[in-house]
């Protein structure tokens, strides 16, 4: 094992047991949901998850599709769609081995549909007239075009695995499409050939769409949740990293990156890269790699754009809470009981604090308390 920051690997630690759920879950066709905070290894769970399925498979991130506050819900279909299309076809027939989709967005992907579409009726006699609706049409034609998955598995006698990554971001379609979560309930639920993943960060929103009976997705998806690791596969984690790495590092040094990073892969993984530069993984080596990790330009700019994005009453409650040292009940807080409940309220939804106890809340990720506390440009 290597440490790698950034971006998702597919072969995730010490995630059998969820890889083993969604495995079981996508042979009986029961939609699942993979829900944990941002930098936990989601992803990285599912990629080896579908690695380890033998069927044609589609993965795709809601996040690349939004633009501000909006959503561009036309190049995210038509690039699903595309996808989807080219997997099926080389799945059935390898020998074909259509080129992958490139361009995700835009003009380019919607003109690759247009090809795919005439090379399905030339090739195989097969007209996929939702398809052809929704590039004339647009959003008129999206419930037609949501049945594709499961025309296409039908017609070529295969079933389906779609992941779709961060879902809660479709939410944003609804101002140009407003209940599509109720379309893509109607439509999935009747898939019988399709087994759909989804994930997300939103942690507190995902589950209200679940629980809620007033939401679409009520009780429709099972939940799977990526949790931080504990203390020993922490431990285990930069054990067996700085083993592969060829490093020698002290177990003292070990215990003291995991009491400060508090088993967030992402960050587990950046002080093993930041630390391969010393001789030996010391615990002055470990303090001074994570002191610089405070201060690292990559962290605190993915922090604070993260941070800037939240409403001002969330703003206000995380920042206060780092101040505190991320822990701490917020009674003394100068904000109205409306703003307060508000800014509470967005920060669980998004999966950056939980309640501890009455009155008592904490900041989930360790290295965004600190990062804030230190930064003057909040």
């Amino acid at each position: 094992m290597k440490f790698i920051f950034g971006k998702p690997t597919d072969e995730p630690f010490d995630r059998e047991e969820e890889i083993k759920t969604l495995l079981d879950m996508i042979e009986r066709k029961q939609p699942v949901a993979v829900i944990g905070v941002r930098r936990i290894g989601k992803t990285s769970v599912i990629l080896k998850t579908l690695k380890a399925v033998n069927l044609p498979k589609v993965y795709i991130s809601a996040e690349d599709y939004v633009e501000g506050k909006s959503f561009d819900l036309k190049s995210f279909l038509s690039y699903f769609s595309s996808l989807l299309i080219t997997e099926v076809l080389n799945y059935t027939d390898p020998k074909r081995n259509l080129p992958k989709v490139i361009k995700y967005r835009g003009k380019e992907v919607i003109d690759r549909l247009r090809e795919l579409i005439g090379y399905i009726k030339l090739s195989f006699n097969i007209n996929l007239g939702e398809v052809e609706l929704f590039l004339e049409k647009g959003n008129k034609s999206i419930p037609e075009l949501l049945d594709l998955p499961q025309r296409l598995a039908e017609e070529f006698k295969v079933n389906l695995v779609i992941a779709i990554d961060e879902f809660q971001y479709l939410r944003l379609a609804s101002q140009n499409y407003p209940g599509l979560f109720n379309v893509l309930r109607s439509k999935w639920q009747f898939h019988k050939n399709v087994s759909y993943i989804i994930s997300g960060s939103s942690v507190g929103l995902l589950e209200h769409m679940f629980s809620n009976k007033k939401e679409p997705f009520y009780q429709f998806f099972f939940p799977v949740y990526i949790k931080a690791f504990d203390e020993n596969a922490s431990k285990l984690f930069l054990f067996q990293g700085f083993k592969d790495e060829g490093k020698e590092f002290e177990e003292e040094a070990i215990s003291y990156a995991v009491k400060e990073l508090d088993g967030i892969p992402a960050w587990l993984n950046y002080f093993g890269l930041k630390s391969l530069s010393c001789e030996k993984v010391t615990l002055e080596c470990a303090k001074k790699a994570i002191s610089e990790m405070y201060e690292d330009p990559i962290i605190k700019s993915a922090v604070l754009q993260e941070y800037n994005k939240l409403g001002k009453n969330a703003r206000a409650v995380l920042k206060y809470l780092a101040e505190k040292g991320g822990k701490s009940s917020l009674r003394e807080l100068q904000l109205s009981r409306s703003s307060l409940n508000e800014g509470i309220k967005s920060l669980i939804n998004e999966g950056y604090i939980r309640r501890e106890e009455r009155g008592v809340y904490s900041i989930i990720d360790p290295l965004i308390a600190k990062v804030l506390y230190r930064s003057n440009a909040i």
